[in-house]
C-alpha cells in the first residue's frame, strides 16, 4: 500500500504491542483500520466520592435533563439534514431501472455513495457529540444515576417519538458513559425502569399517578412544590440510584 493519509483516533504508547489489525470500507467508500493493542493494565489508585454525584432523566428532546434542571444538547441532526438527505434520496430512486436485476450504472453508484456519506456524516456528528458530553460528565462527577432504560421499545411507534429517540442515541451515550466511568473508578448506578421516578414529589415524597400522562411537563404538589416532569424525575433518580449505591457499598 505505501504511505497513506490518516487520521490517528489514540497514539499507543511505545510498550503496546500490537496483536492484529481489521481493515474495513463503510458503505460511504471510506477505508477504516482497527487495531488491536495488548498492554499492562494499570491500576487507578482514584477513590470515587460517592457525594460528587449527578442524576440524568432521559429526555427525547434534548437527550437528558440533570437534576439542575440542565439539558444534554439541543442537537437534532438527523433532523439538520434531513433536507439534504431527501434530496439525495429522491435523485438516487430517479435512478433506479425498471428492471428488478438491471445491473446499476456508475453515476447510481455515485449517487449512492452520496447518500451513504450523508448518513455517515449525521453519525459522526451525534458520535462525536456523545463522547464529547460524556467525557465531560464522566471527569465532573463521580457518581452518575441514570435509568435503565429499553430503548428499542422506546423508539416504538406507540410511544410517538420514535425518530427522536434514534436520533440523540441515549444507549449510545450510557455505554460510553459506562466505560468512561469504569476506567476512572467512579460509579454509573442504573436505576429500575419501573421505578415511578415521574410520579414521587422529590420534596415530601408523596405520589402522583397523573403523572403517567406525557402530555403533563410540570408537577404541582400540595406541599408548595412546582417543578418540571424532567427535573423532577431527575433528583428521584439521583436520591434512588445514591440509596443503591449506599446499599451494595
Amino acid at each position: 500500500m505505501g504511505n497513506i493519509k490518516a487520521v490517528i483516533h489514540r497514539i499507543p504508547a511505545s510498550n503496546w504491542i500490537i496483536k492484529s489489525a481489521t481493515v474495513s470500507q463503510e458503505s460511504d467508500g471510506k477505508y477504516y483500520i482497527s487495531i488491536l493493542f495488548e498492554f499492562a493494565d494499570v491500576v487507578n489508585p482514584y477513590v470515587a466520592d460517592k457525594t460528587n454525584a449527578i442524576g440524568l432523566d432521559y429526555a427525547s428532546d434534548g437527550l437528558y435533563v440533570d437534576n439542575n434542571g440542565n439539558v444534554g444538547t439541543n442537537h437534532k441532526y438527523y433532523r439538520e439534514s434531513h433536507d439534504k438527505l431527501a434530496k439525495a434520496q429522491r435523485r438516487l430512486s430517479r435512478m433506479q431501472g425498471s428492471k428488478k436485476h438491471e445491473t446499476k450504472s456508475n453515476n447510481y453508484i455515485k449517487q449512492l455513495r452520496k447518500v451513504n456519506k450523508i448518513h455517515r456524516h449525521i453519525a459522526n456528528q451525534r458520535l462525536d457529540n456523545l463522547h464529547k458530553i460524556s467525557t465531560e460528565i464522566a471527569n465532573q462527577y463521580d457518581v452518575v444515576c441514570v435509568e435503565s432504560l429499553n430503548m428499542r421499545s422506546m423508539a416504538n411507534r406507540g410511544f410517538g417519538n420514535g425518530k427522536a429517540t434514534l436520533d440523540n442515541g441515549y444507549g449510545m451515550f450510557l455505554s460510553m458513559l459506562e466505560y468512561k466511568l469504569s476506567d476512572r473508578n467512579k460509579y454509573l448506578v442504573k436505576v429500575s425502569k419501573w421505578f415511578p421516578s415521574s410520579q414521587i414529589c422529590h420534596c415530601c415524597g408523596s405520589l402522583h399517578p397523573e403523572m403517567k400522562n406525557l402530555q403533563i411537563r410540570k408537577m404541582t404538589c400540595d406541599c408548595g412544590l412546582t417543578v418540571s416532569r424532567d427535573q423532577n424525575a431527575a433528583i428521584n433518580i439521583l436520591n434512588e440510584g445514591l440509596r443503591l449505591l449506599t446499599e451494595v457499598a
